[in-house]
């Protein structure tokens, strides 16, 4: 129980710890729920799936109002036992394009799902590269595609994973390679002809492997085509996604794109989304080949396919146990972004490996000896960017280069300092969401923070995040987002755009509020106070574990002095955040009712009462995003969220921008800045404007023009495919929260999100 606390960051753990979590249940209302007052509205629907035959498949459902009936249809009719939220059966080829949807309801009345696709294909058969005696590395390449096509290949260890990968061009037209220390490259071919690489490797045994790969294309005769992004290689039990790319004739449309697995250990595909495939690695040994091949069908009747080729690799994982680190995770491969830098022959095993221990007899954490805080480099002082980077491991060279870039800004001079608090930075395609660990002292962070390019983001696994649909049985949603100018600072990148990119400034607004959270989480666990009198020969845990279980953390203190009070909210955070079951009582609230909690208390953010360590890096987050550039957080308690609601027709029932700038909230701000960044003076604590309320009764979108819309003001429609899209993004992500911290003992109350 205790490692789950040790987590932190902008979301939380599945379990709680300690006075992190406090009382977790409904305030001592009584748990019979009022009867419904309206039928039930669909929170979660039954997604579309791709299985092979002889594959298990599940469906399931959530909604408002107290459903108390299911029944599950196929193609329109019932089936007969399927009543209850979750439908799984065994499917055969018969069951190839049936369509499943669900009839929920109450007293009141029936909701009916939208249809779920089920799209079954035969068994795939096995590839074995590694069948021939004495194969150390194997190869595989993509079939030839026309120019202009995407093209790759893998290379996998037949002892193990391999240990070090680097592919290098050696011949034919140059191209772009941004997962050259990866087992998987993936490329658009920009002509006809023939792609040569140098593979070299280290393999399980710690012997050099070399091996050249041919990659051919020939030239382009179709006007419409479907490119899969990208080949990749991730470790058994990861998640992973692929995404579809049409070229269209002029005038055509897409009509369907349905996807089947060709080859490898069968796994169940996601198709909620048809244009993204989402599945979870499966358990190999030795490392393994999975293919996938996506079929497009437009309104013209043109035809088009494409295959992408997935490495598994073997890496085993940490087993679910308490003296690991990453006990039941996924760790995923990345490297020192600076190959010659300080750390960089301990950083990943003293930060990011499946093995770490820090308890029992099997102990292997590292001591400060072997990676110091920043701060023990720097003397407290701000560091340099080489000095951080010295200290940063990626799965990616260019998430280094970003970040490098992105720290050395003039604005981010408070981030330089927070680094301080932490032994490394490691960011990652397949970490999600970012969190900050006291057990290692490192912070880990989602590279989808951190692109710039479309290619750039191909790397990057779209599994969402664990925690979407924690609030489906609430019959009240809670959203927030950051506010400059009366406009929302975020801004949708459209995934299916290839003129999509982002500049330095983008990344500022999008990514400045994570870094304040999870470093304030460094500050809290580490505080700038107790950085000159560290134990070199302990380990992270070791030198913060004595304040920690003495509860003398700045956000113990903060609990302390300065509490929040609502049992009631406490115990709804568990649920939307930590994946607790709502009871009764909880699935009865009324938007009107959490307001009015809520603005009771003195808390900054809903967020703020999953953990005590998550209250005060909300406090800290808020004011930094404001002191530096000046941007106030919006908070709002409003109707429920259904697939139908756009943010012009949300209704907000309570809500309030800036208020870190209360009266009841400006001490507990003072507190987390004067323990968590003592060189910023407290008195711009009491210079924050004073919070302004929404309207109650208007809409989210509205309530973006505070105190009142000026004359005049029109709200934008939300009519076309491409603003349905962008409203749908923005609400999605208003309604989810940050990362998460982590700490020994509970998947995430002194830390975050386990």
């Amino acid at each position: 129980m205790l490692l789950q606390l040790l987590r932190v960051g902008a979301a939380a753990s599945v379990a709680c710890f300690l006075t992190a979590c406090g009382n977790s249940g409904s305030g001592g209302t009584s748990s019979t729920a009022p009867s419904p007052t309206t039928a039930p509205l669909i929170s979660v629907a039954p997604g579309s799936r791709a299985v092979a035959v002889g594959a298990t498949v599940s469906f399931s459902v959530a909604a408002t109002a107290s459903p108390t009936r299911y029944q599950w249809r196929r193609n329109g009719l019932d089936i007969v036992g399927a009543t209850s939220a979750t439908y799984s059966k065994v499917v055969d080829q018969v069951d190839d394009g049936a369509r499943f949807s669900v009839v929920v309801g109450n007293g009141i009345g029936d909701t009916v799902s939208a249809d779920a696709l089920l799209t079954v294909y035969p068994v795939p058969a096995l590839e074995t590269p590694c069948a021939a005696a004495g194969t150390r590395m194997f190869k595989v390449t993509s079939a030839s595609v026309e120019a202009g096509g995407v093209v790759g290949a893998v290379v996998g260890g037949c002892a193990g994973p391999l240990r070090t990968i680097q592919w290098t061009q050696t011949a034919g037209t140059a191209v772009s390679v941004l997962s050259d220390k990866t087992g998987a490259i993936s490329f658009v071919a920009p002509s006809a002809g023939t792609y040569s690489f140098q593979v070299d490797a280290v393999d399980a045994n710690g012997a050099a492997a070399t091996a050249s790969v041919d990659i051919s294309a020939v030239p382009a005769t179709s006007t419409t085509q479907i490119a899969v992004r990208v080949d990749q290689a991730v470790r058994q039990g990861g998640s992973t996604s692929l995404r579809t790319w049409p070229t269209l004739e002029s005038g055509d449309a897409v009509q369907s794109v349905t996807w089947r697995q060709t080859s490898g250990p069968a796994v169940v595909v996601d198709t909620s989304d048809p244009s993204r495939a989402l599945f979870t690695a499966p358990t190999v040994s030795p490392d393994t080949i999975l293919r996938f091949q996506a079929t497009l069908v437009t309104a013209q009747g043109k035809t088009a396919t494409d295959e992408a080729i997935v490495l598994v690799e073997s890496e085993v994982q940490a087993p679910n146990q308490p003296q690991y680190v990453f006990q039941g995770d996924q760790v995923s491969r990345t490297y020192p972004y600076k190959a010659s830098g300080q750390y960089a022959s301990v950083l990943q095993r003293c930060v990011y490996a499946p093995q770490l221990q820090w308890e029992d007899a099997g102990k292997n954490t590292c001591t400060l000896a072997t990676l110091p805080f920043l701060a023990q480099d720097t003397g407290g002082n701000e560091p340099t960017v080489a000095q951080i980077m010295d200290r940063v491991v990626v799965s990616h060279d260019w998430m280094g280069a970003v970040f490098e870039q992105f720290i050395g800004r003039s604005d981010m001079v408070d981030v330089r300092r927070l680094l301080n608090g932490v032994t490394a930075v490691v960011i990652g395609a397949h970490v999600r969401p970012s969190f900050y660990f006291s057990l290692t002292g490192a912070i880990y962070l989602d590279a989808d923070n951190f692109w710039l390019t479309p290619d750039q983001r191909d790397v990057i696994d779209e599994t969402p995040d664990f925690r979407t649909d924690f609030d489906r049985d609430l019959q009240y949603s809670g959203v927030w987002r950051y506010e400059l100018n009366s406009n929302n600072i975020f801004l949708f990148f459209p995934p299916d755009s290839r003129a999509t990119t982002r500049t330095f400034d983008d990344l500022v607004l999008q990514t400045a509020w994570l870094l304040y959270h999870e470093l304030g989480h460094a500050g809290d666990f580490l505080p700038p106070a107790v950085r000159g009198s560290l134990n070199s020969g302990a380990t992270a845990w070791d030198n913060i574990s004595a304040r920690f279980n003495a509860a003398q953390l700045p956000s113990d203190v903060l609990a302390q002095q300065l509490p929040l009070t609502s049992t009631i909210l406490r115990g709804l955070a568990q649920v939307k955040f930590l994946g607790a079951t709502a009871d009764a009582t909880q699935r009865s609230y009324t938007p009107q009712q959490i307001g009015a909690f809520f603005s009771a208390d003195r808390a900054s953010d809903e967020y703020s009462y999953t953990t005590i360590r998550e209250d005060i890096a909300m406090l800290f987050e808020e004011f930094m995003m404001y002191r530096n550039h000046g941007i106030r957080r919006d908070i709002a308690i409003t109707d429920k969220i259904t697939p139908t609601a756009t943010s012009n027709t949300l209704i907000v029932r309570w809500g309030e921008r800036g208020r870190d700038g209360a009266p009841a909230v400006d001490p507990r701000v003072k507190l987390a800045v004067q323990n968590i960044a003592p060189w910023i003076d407290a008195s711009q604590v009491d210079a924050l404007p004073p919070p302004i309320d929404m309207r109650a009764g208007d809409t989210w979108t509205n309530n973006l023009n505070l105190p009142a819309p000026p004359p005049g003001t029109r709200v934008q429609s939300i009519t076309t495919p491409a603003a349905r899209a962008a409203d749908a993004w923005l609400l999605d992500r208003a309604s989810h929260w940050p990362p998460a911290h982590r700490a020994p003992g509970s998947q995430g109350a002194a830390g975050g999100r386990r």
